[in-house]
């Protein structure tokens, strides 16, 4: 008997989804959103124009007394939407004709730290959202890349979407967007439309940053506004109002990359960066994200060099477009998240790929193959160490004397 064929039925695919989701879920959740996230989600078009309004407005027009609750199931629903994408291109999508090393290489990636887990921890936060619109675009770009205007007309309004809700998804995911449309049409007439539209989105991801700033309240003013409409203690039963109002979450709307705008906001987003993204616990987070985590480093680096051989310019390329949230780096001091999405996005650009041609499947079922005790290891360690959180590593390690007694 072949133990490497196997045959799974849609009904046993979803039972194994409900199991690992579930199982993930019960490690990685938290009780409620944390009040940075909550913050942005009070961010809307009421009094001005701000970036990362968007779904802030959405929500202030859909719900005439909205609360935490609310915001805490719409992030649920999305976080378990993201789940089920992520499943569908990580498993049924990749295993069409099922194989146990297939198997084992999308269990590793979907029950990764940094996959799934980490917006389980995460959730709320609008790269999801983000994340999700552009699973929708891969799919119409699938479908219509022959018809390049028809294309562009579909995908314009969602990547000025995207920067709405969030304008850094200019680096998180609009590269990998283009970089797969350049994959699947890359005739010159194309290719100047791309060139194109690609301008228009550095322009608009300019504005909103700038343009999106708050200017009709100073910082303390729209602070002790957002507190005063929102604001209530745990004692008060009021399920009309948020919890907790973060005072840095709002200074976002008072900073560029070098300057503030208002006395009270001390640093600008790099000053910000340079002083708690590269201070000793930063540091010392990413070394220990990365020695815990190395074996993910190494399979994905052969999985490259693999690919790379054997491959056009336009696969490289493609490959290359999750690597633009390197820049991220510093733009945030939150690099837990970073590494995040940078391994969430290669992996799914792994899968697009192996939809394209077999032979990227044949690298990755070899990989399995050849380093199959370190993908075994992934998964037994992906739940003992749990979610990468966005400034920190893993719970099990901040537990830890030696970590308590370095901070």
């Amino acid at each position: 008997m072949n133990f490497n064929i196997i045959k799974i039925t849609k009904f046993q695919y979803s039972v194994f989804f409900l199991f690992l989701f579930i199982w993930l879920y019960v490690r990685a959740s938290r009780p409620e959103l944390i009040s940075f996230i909550q913050t942005h989600y009070l961010f809307n078009y009421e009094n001005e124009f701000l970036k990362r309004g968007f779904i802030g407005e959405v929500i202030r027009l859909s719900f005439r007394n909205f609360n935490a609750q609310i915001i805490y199931n719409l992030s649920l629903l999305f976080l378990f939407l993201l789940s089920i994408f992520f499943f569908k291109i990580s498993f049924i999508d990749f295993n069409k004709d099922a194989n146990l090393n297939k198997l084992i290489f999308s269990t590793a990636v979907f029950v990764s730290p940094l996959t799934l887990q980490h917006f389980i921890y995460d959730v709320g936060r609008f790269d999801i959202i983000n994340l999700l619109i552009t699973f929708c675009v891969f799919s119409i770009i699938e479908k219509f890349y022959k018809r390049t205007i028809f294309l562009l007309i579909l995908i314009f309004p969602l990547l000025n979407l995207m920067l709405l809700i969030h304008e850094a998804s200019f680096f998180m995911f609009i590269p990998m967007i283009f970089g797969f449309w350049f994959l699947k049409n890359s005739y010159k007439s194309t290719v100047a439309v791309q060139l194109i539209l690609l301008l228009i989105i550095i322009f608009t991801t300019y504005k909103i940053s700038t343009l999106g700033l708050a200017s009709k309240f100073s910082y303390t003013e729209y602070y002790n506004y957002l507190q005063n409409k929102y604001f209530f203690s745990m004692e008060e039963d009021d399920s009309s109002r948020f919890f907790s109002v973060r005072s840095t979450a709002i200074e976002v709307l008072y900073r560029d990359l070098f300057n503030t705008y208002d006395p009270s906001v001390k640093y600008a987003i790099l000053e910000d960066t340079f002083r708690l993204g590269f201070a000793k616990k930063s540091i010392i987070n990413n070394l220990i994200l990365i020695f815990f985590l190395f074996p993910i480093f190494f399979i994905v680096f052969k999985i490259y060099q693999a690919i790379f051989k054997v491959s056009d310019i336009k696969t490289k390329l493609f490959l290359m477009t999750p690597f633009s949230t390197f820049i991220l780096f510093i733009l945030g001091y939150d690099h837990m998240r970073w590494w995040a999405l940078i391994f969430t996005n290669v992996f799914i650009i792994m899968f697009k790929l192996c939809d394209q041609k077999d032979i990227y499947i044949e690298i990755i079922r070899a990989n399995v193959e050849k380093y199959k005790f370190i993908y075994i290891f992934l998964i037994l360690e992906s739940f003992i160490l749990g979610p990468v959180k966005f400034m920190h590593t893993f719970d099990v390690i901040e537990r830890l004397d030696i970590y308590k007694k370095l901070f």
